[in-house]
């Protein structure tokens, strides 16, 4: 091997190396440098000149008290970088795709603005027979949809007592809920379950299964839904509950999502 092979093998195994330094703080906040060695099995000689580098660079720092070693305000910047280029309409869109083809059915993706739902995206499955008769518009009150109350359940606690001290609640249909104190419990269920089944509550009819995404720092972005005609909702409820948490689960990993370091529900 040349000289110039060997230099581009070590250079490779410098930088493997010290991704896989940083990669070892995805499981705990802090290591010493024994710690750190005996995990990736690396000389302390040898991992303390890629400690010493990534210190440089801002990807790693020392506590001067403990001497121990954290990730570093560069990890931060770079996460936040890629947290701006994540477009969630652009992220969730082929698992929307993939969500309809599987279930034949109405799927919906929505985020809460303003204290409305606000869909984003509407995706018809090839083979449902649902169409034009669900008038759920582009924007909607969450109190009244499966979106909505996935949002509400999620969202700060802050924000759901003001928004339901003043919003007029108002039945759309005979199962659509318009008591606050029953629908706190509602929200505490749905934070219980992971997901929602609303019964009729938007249109007559037509049943909905959403669930929420969550975003890389634990808060709720979106919610996805599945709606039907109610018979088929329950015929199936099991295995569409299950897809839509799945879709879910796929979009908030991507999202950076880590359900391990969050509990989901904002500013707790």
């Amino acid at each position: 091997m040349s000289r110039n092979s060997d230099r581009a093998a070590n250079s490779y195994g410098n930088v493997a190396h010290a991704l896989d330094v940083l990669l070892t703080f995805k499981h705990r906040d802090e290591y010493t440098l024994a710690e750190i060695s005996e995990n990736l099995k690396i000389r302390k000689s040898y991992l303390l000149k890629l400690l010493e580098t990534l210190k440089e660079k801002e990807f790693i720092v020392q506590d001067s008290t403990t001497g121990k070693y954290q990730l570093g305000l560069a990890c931060l910047e770079l996460g936040n970088a890629f947290e701006q280029r994540l477009d969630i309409r652009k992220v969730t869109h082929p698992h929307l795709v993939e969500l309809a083809n599987k279930t034949n059915e109405l799927v919906h993706l929505g985020v809460l603005d303003s204290n409305v739902v606000v869909l984003l995206e509407r995706i018809m499955g090839e083979d449902s027979s649902l169409r034009l008769q669900f008038h759920l518009s582009l924007t909607s009150p969450p109190y009244s949809t499966a979106l909505g109350k996935v949002l509400l359940a999620f969202s700060e606690e802050k924000r759901v007592e003001q928004y339901l001290s003043t919003a007029k609640l108002e039945p759309y249909t005979p199962h659509t809920t318009v008591d606050p104190n029953i629908l706190k419990l509602e929200l505490a269920q749905i934070r219980q379950k992971g997901y929602y089944l609303s019964f009729e509550t938007f249109e007559s009819g037509i049943s909905c299964i959403a669930a929420p995404v969550f975003a890389r720092n634990g808060k709720i972005a979106a919610a996805i839904s599945i709606c039907a005609p109610t018979i088929r909702i329950m015929a199936k409820e099991r295995e569409l509950v299950q897809h839509v948490l799945e879709t879910t689960g796929n979009v908030s990993k991507k999202l950076g999502y880590n359900p391990k370091n969050n509990d989901g529900r904002e500013g707790i």
